[in-house]
């Protein structure tokens, strides 16, 4: 963690997009999800005081995960659909990022791809 400081999930997850809209776009979808997890774990091992799990539970830790394995699905048209706690996860075939909220299905963050 940066010199001690945490910052709530709200700060963070805007560090979060910052980062990803600071990165090259990526070239597919596979890129465009690791380019998310690296960020998100970044972002989480700097503010959020907590130690990464490497086994994480469901139950919320006061961090956040990439989207686990198991939660990531291919579509036919070649692009990634990973779904967390909160949000659905679309890494388009040409590695556009589209983040949705499961709540209110409001698009909260979007990176076009190469």
């Amino acid at each position: 963690m940066t010199d001690g400081q945490r910052l709530s999930l709200q700060e963070r997850l805007g560090i979060v997009y910052q980062r990803l809209t600071a990165l090259p776009p990526a070239k597919g979808p596979e890129e465009a999800l690791r380019q998310l997890a690296d960020t998100l774990d970044s972002v989480e091992d700097e503010y959020s005081g907590v130690p990464r799990d490497p086994k994480p539970g469901l139950a919320f830790d006061g961090r956040m995960y990439p989207p686990r394995a198991d939660c990531i699905r291919r579509e036919e048209n070649g692009g990634l659909v990973a779904v967390t706690k909160g949000n659905v996860i679309h890494a388009e075939p040409d590695g556009t990022l589209i983040i949705t909220s499961r709540r209110t299905g409001e698009e909260v963050y979007r990176r076009p791809g190469a």
